[in-house]
């Protein structure tokens, strides 16, 4: 009995996660320019930190990892950059997801523009010391649009939620 409620809804947490990696390595059609990809949100982040506020006991920092691993492979990055930045967010969103939850959405918001800009900041620490690329001001674009994109996120995962897994 345990198990069912467990599993209860669990395609939809996968089918979420599965669309959110999806819509990260998704390139841009032809003739649209390279500086657009700064205005993507990051979507696996944004996923990871709804599923971690909403279902602590479920989703935390080993699925992060994974999750972020796979994104790693798929999409040709540094091994575990990916990985190292979704078990961040996840673990700000665990450490005070009781205050968060209480959050009005734009509250919300803002902490996840905090959050995912930290995460962008070490990314690009990293990236800038092991490849020795040069970076552009616009990634800050990136946490920038997922916090003006979180309302959505929010309320299309909570309607999702509250129909097929509460």
């Amino acid at each position: 009995m345990a198990s069912d409620a467990s599993s209860k809804g669990s395609w939809v947490i996968v089918s979420s996660l599965f669309i959110a990696l999806i819509l990260t390595i998704l390139p841009l059609p032809d003739g649209v320019p390279r500086e657009m990809g700064y205005l993507r949100p990051d979507w696996l982040g944004l996923v990871i930190v709804y599923w971690t506020l909403a279902l602590p006991d479920r989703i935390g920092l080993l699925t992060a990892f994974f999750v972020g691993l796979l994104a790693d492979l798929i999409s040709g990055s540094l091994l575990g950059l990916h990985a190292m930045g979704m078990v961040m967010v996840s673990s700000f969103a665990l450490a005070a997801y009781q205050r968060i939850r209480m959050l009005a959405v734009w509250q919300q918001a803002i902490l996840i523009l905090l959050i995912l800009t930290l995460v962008q900041i070490v990314s690009l620490l990293i990236t800038v010391q092991l490849s020795g690329r040069t970076f552009s001001w616009l990634t800050f674009l990136i946490p920038l649009v997922s916090a003006l994109v979180w309302p959505w996120i929010f309320l299309g995962l909570r309607a999702l939620r509250r129909r097929f897994i509460t």
